[in-house]
C-alpha cells in the first residue's frame, strides 16, 4: 500500500487543504472540478474516493496452477479460495497430473459452491465461471435464506420427534446442509466484494466492524446447520425416539431464530428478551438432564443430541452478544458524528 506525506495548509480562517498525490489522481482519472467523497472512518482517518469512477477489481480472473504435489483436496481449496476472493472466472491449469484427479476436484468444488460452472476446457485447462442467481445477489437476502434453511432443518427434525414425519426426513435434512454451506461461502464472497469497494461500503452504510460481526454471525448460522446434520445422524441410529427432548429442542430453535432476527434488525430490546429466554431454557435443560439421567447415561446417542441442542443455544448467545456490541459501536459513532457536526457549526459561526 502506497504511503504519502503532505503538509497541511490553511486557507482563510477555517479551511485546511492537503494536495493529492499525482500518481493517484492519474490512476483514477480525477479531473479539475470533479467531486470527491471524504468519509470519516471510526479511527478518525479520512477515506477519499470518486463515486463516478469506482475502480473495479482487475483480478476478475483467478489462475490456479496444479502440479503433481497437489492432492485433490488441495485443488478444491484453491478453487474455493478464488471463489470467496470474488473471481468471476477461475482458470485451472495442470500438467503432470492425471485429468481425472482435477475433474473430481472441480466436481467437488461445484457441489460446494453456488453458481460455479465449467464454461471451457482443453487438454491442460479447465475454465470455471461464477454465475449466481440474481435473487441471491444481495448479501442480506443470502443471510436471511441461510437462517431460514438452518431453522427449517431443525423444525423438520422436531416433526420427526413428534411423529408427524418419518425417518426419511432426517436424510433430507442432511442433504439440505449442503445448500447452507453454499450460501455461507457465497455470503463471504459478497461481503469481500463490498469491502473492496469503498463506494459500495458507503452506499450500504457498512463499516469494517459490521463486516467482522457479519462474518461471526454467518459462521454461527452455518454451524447451527451442521448441528442439524449431527442430530439427524444420531437419530437415524436410535431405535427409540427420545420424545422427552422435544420441548427443550423447540425452545432452542425459537431462541436461535429470535437471536438471528435481532441481529438482522440490530434490535437491542429484542436481544435482551432473547437472553431472558435463554436463562429459562437453561433451567429447562438442567431439568431434562436431571429427570432422564439414567436414560442419557445408557444411550450415548441421546446425550449427543442434547449436547448439540446446548451448542445451538451457545451459538444463539454469541449472536445476541454480537448485537449488543454492534449497538454500542453504532451509538459511539453517532455521538462522534454529533460532536463533529457541532464543531463544524461552531466554526461556521466564526467565519
Amino acid at each position: 500500500m502506497a504511503t504519502y506525506r503532505r503538509r497541511v495548509q490553511r486557507v482563510g480562517k477555517s479551511t485546511f487543504i492537503v494536495s493529492l498525490p499525482n500518481s493517484w489522481v492519474r490512476e483514477i482519472g480525477l479531473e479539475p472540478k470533479m467531486s470527491v467523497v471524504m468519509e470519516v472512518l471510526p479511527d478518525l482517518s479520512l477515506r477519499i474516493y470518486v463515486p463516478s469512477k469506482q475502480s473495479k477489481s482487475s483480478a476478475t480472473e483467478h489462475f490456479i496452477s496444479v502440479d503433481p504435489t497437489f492432492s485433490e483436496d488441495d485443488v478444491v481449496r484453491e478453487i474455493i479460495g478464488g471463489y470467496v476472493a470474488g473471481a468471476a472466472t477461475l482458470m485451472v491449469t495442470y500438467k503432470g497430473v492425471r485429468r481425472e484427479v482435477v475433474e473430481r476436484a472441480v466436481n467437488t468444488a461445484k457441489e460446494k459452491l453456488m453458481g460455479l460452472e465449467v464454461v471451457d476446457e482443453d487438454a491442460f485447462n479447465i475454465m470455471l465461471q461464477v454465475v449466481v442467481d440474481p435473487n441471491l445477489s444481495n448479501l442480506s437476502s443470502v443471510m436471511k435464506r441461510m437462517v431460514r434453511l438452518s431453522v427449517s432443518m431443525h423444525e423438520d427434525i422436531v416433526s420427526y420427534l413428534t411423529g408427524s414425519a418419518d425417518k426419511s426426513i432426517l436424510e433430507a435434512v442432511i442433504t439440505r446442509d449442503n445448500l447452507v454451506d453454499k450460501l455461507y461461502l457465497l455470503a463471504l464472497r459478497q461481503l469481500i466484494a463490498i469491502l473492496r469497494d469503498p463506494y459500495e461500503m458507503s452506499k450500504r452504510e457498512l463499516r469494517y466492524y459490521d463486516a467482522i460481526y457479519m462474518t461471526m454471525f454467518l459462521k454461527s448460522v452455518e454451524r447451527v446447520g451442521d448441528h442439524a446434520v449431527n442430530i439427524s445422524r444420531s437419530l437415524i441410529q436410535l431405535d427409540i425416539v427420545p420424545t422427552f427432548l422435544v420441548e427443550v429442542y423447540k425452545s432452542a430453535i425459537g431462541v436461535f431464530k429470535d437471536s438471528c432476527e435481532s441481529f438482522m434488525l440490530v434490535d437491542k430490546n429484542m436481544v435482551m428478551e432473547v437472553l431472558r429466554n435463554v436463562e429459562k431454557l437453561k433451567r429447562l435443560e438442567e431439568d431434562v438432564r436431571s429427570r432422564y439421567r439414567e436414560e442419557l447415561a445408557s444411550r450415548t446417542g441421546i446425550t449427543r443430541i442434547l449436547d448439540a441442542i446446548t451448542r445451538i443455544v451457545a451459538r444463539s448467545i454469541d449472536i445476541a452478544e454480537e448485537v449488543i456490541d454492534i449497538y454500542a459501536l453504532k451509538k459511539m459513532d453517532k455521538l462522534k458524528l454529533e460532536e463533529h457536526e457541532e464543531e463544524e457549526a461552531e466554526q461556521l459561526k466564526q467565519i
